[in-house]
């Protein structure tokens, strides 16, 4: 027997789909800075579960700047990895605070100084831009902190843009994004504020 669906519903099922992508990335983004602070803990003894309370942000900056590393013949162990990786998200979610001394004096102390050096101006690089798309889509901020707080989109840009393709209506489609970013129950900025900010982030990729 032979099922005709309407636009509408195809579009809902299209937009399902997307969704339930978004929410499996929202949960790796955060099993990833999970699984960096128990492997530096474990490794290097460094109290460094500040991190966990950015997760899925810290692991929207980190996990390209994994690539970078494996992708630049830097030839480094995991472990070696998740320090520097640690380190760069450590300074530039916590410059100011006290914990950064001792990751900073242990990736000396590795001999990963100059690793670090450029894997944080490959990190700055991408704090940089993503903050000038956030200001273009008018999301300002007077704080880095604040911003950096939504990179946990910087991974899923390209679904947000897809899942606004699909729909007629911006707003509809960035509550449907937000709904499924909740969802997740790893994302720590509110309902709220995501909504907002999504509401012209999809008005700009229309």
């Amino acid at each position: 027997m032979d099922f005709l669906i309407t636009e509408s519903q195809l579009q809902l099922i299209l937009l399902e789909q997307s969704d339930s992508k978004l929410t499996s990335n929202m949960k790796q983004l955060f099993s990833f800075t999970n699984n960096m602070v128990n492997k530096v803990i474990k490794n290097y003894g460094l109290n460094i579960k500040m991190l966990l309370t950015w997760g899925t942000a810290v692991g929207g900056l980190v996990m390209p700047l994994d690539n970078f590393i494996k992708e630049g013949g830097f030839n480094l162990s995991e472990k070696e990895r998740m320090l520097v990786l640690a380190g760069v998200a450590f300074t530039i979610f916590f410059e100011n605070k006290r914990g950064i001394v001792s990751i900073l004096k242990k990736i000396k102390e590795e001999g990963l100084q100059e690793v670090f050096d450029k894997v944080l101006t490959k990190g700055d690089q991408l704090k940089n831009s993503f903050s000038r798309f956030l200001e273009s889509c008018n999301i300002t901020s007077g704080a880095v902190l604040d911003t950096v707080a939504y990179s946990f989109l910087i991974p899923i840009i390209a679904d947000i843009y897809s899942v606004s393709t699909q729909s007629s209506n911006p707003t509809e489609a960035a509550i449907l994004i937000t709904e499924r970013l909740v969802a997740s129950a790893v994302v720590v900025l509110s309902k709220e504020i995501i909504s907002a900010g999504l509401k012209k982030i999809v008005k700009k990729l229309k």
